[in-house]
């Protein structure tokens, strides 16, 4: 019998159960405790999976008493050893995740418990974890992915007109490219975007908007679409989005993304194509959520005076995760930057000596 990595919510002891359903309700007058009210789905999905894992691996070790607390079943030693089965099947940083997100629950259930201590493994964690891959060799210009994104969409649209049957996928392809780079919202809202209601058109432009319950970190996304990007949207939609729907008799739908047998692609075909795309352009591939990387290191080596925009191009709170997660800036970069200022400046000092010796002033 397979064992069960996470107990679906169902299956919690019914004391675990009870308190997750009166954490999501509103806060009444003259209630003790904190709420869930206000997670995003997202959120609840992980920290419930989390959750779920924790107590999975409590019934497997034969430790968990459905009539327990959940803050009495939580001891140093079995955290330990949790957090040690996890490291052996996910990556570093994942585990430190699922232990954060349990965090989170515990804190919800049992508000008044001391869980400073709980907090200090997490930020351990944190410490030791490593990323599960090098982002940096696959890492590629935002202008270069833009490029590309056009160069498809370029072709897709020639090969359209003559007729071709795979024009429409690489035009969907491109499009999804270029529109990642402008907007980097995870994978799982680039999947779910539906027509009027993620993807608007507001004028000479599209819209891309995500609600506050839509994404992971709970706060509303809303980003503008260049505009000349509008008219191949707008192709898209007309033609190749049409066609694959028409050429596979599928009912129509909302979604923006319809794969080659007009059904909504699922996250796990768009990450492929976009792997695909980028390997047969650029000889290595780069994955969804390396372009919010991409762009947020972008913004700091091209414009890094609008470095305040990050915490809005990725949906963050605040600058700070950006910088701890996303920004790879290279040296290089940085060097050549303050070389340029530097030389900037040598030759307006330059200029304005020159100027004073001739009784002049410098334009």
């Amino acid at each position: 019998m397979t064992k069960k990595l996470s107990l679906p919510i169902q299956a919690w002891p019914d004391h675990d159960r009870q308190l997750w359903l009166d954490a999501r309700e509103p806060m009444r007058f003259g209630r003790h405790g904190r709420s869930a009210r206000r997670w995003s789905e997202e959120r609840c999905r992980i920290a419930c999976q989390s959750y779920g894992q924790w107590l999975a691996w409590l019934e497997q070790e034969g430790e968990l008493d459905p009539c327990a607390r959940p803050e009495d079943r939580v001891t140093s030693g079995r955290m330990e050893a949790f957090v040690s089965q996890l490291r052996e099947r996910v990556s570093p940083w994942s585990a430190t995740m699922m232990v954060q997100a349990m965090k989170q629950m515990l804190t919800v259930f049992a508000p008044d418990h001391d869980w400073q201590w709980l907090a200090s493994v997490v930020s351990n964690l944190k410490r030791i974890a490593k990323p599960a891959r090098d982002k940096r060799p696959h890492m590629v210009d935002a202008k270069t992915l833009y490029d590309l994104g056009f160069d498809l969409m370029t072709t897709a649209r020639r090969r359209a007109m003559e007729g071709e049957h795979h024009a429409a996928t690489m035009g969907r392809d491109g499009l999804m490219i270029a529109l990642l780079i402008c907007a980097p919202v995870r994978i799982r809202n680039l999947n779910q975007i539906k027509l009027g209601q993620h993807l608007r058109s507001c004028g000479d432009v599209y819209e891309v908007r995500f609600s506050a319950e839509e994404t992971k970190t709970s706060q509303p996304y809303e980003g503008e679409l260049p505009p000349e990007l509008t008219p191949w949207l707008d192709f898209y939609l007309r033609v190749h989005r049409k066609y694959l729907i028409e050429f596979s008799g599928a009912v129509d739908t909302q979604a923006l993304w319809i794969s080659r047998w007009g059904t909504p692609m699922k996250s796990s075909a768009i990450r492929q194509q976009i792997k695909t795309r980028t390997r047969d352009a650029f000889g290595r591939h780069v994955w969804p959520h390396l372009f919010r990387t991409i762009a947020a290191t972008g913004v700091v080596d091209h414009v890094p005076e609008k470095a305040a925009i990050i915490p809005d191009l990725l949906c963050h709170a605040n600058l700070a995760t950006g910088k701890r997660h996303y920004i790879l800036s290279s040296a290089a970069t940085a060097h050549s930057a303050v070389m340029s200022a530097t030389l900037d400046r040598r030759e307006a000092a330059r200029a304005r000596l020159n100027a004073e010796r001739k009784g002049g002033t410098p334009r």
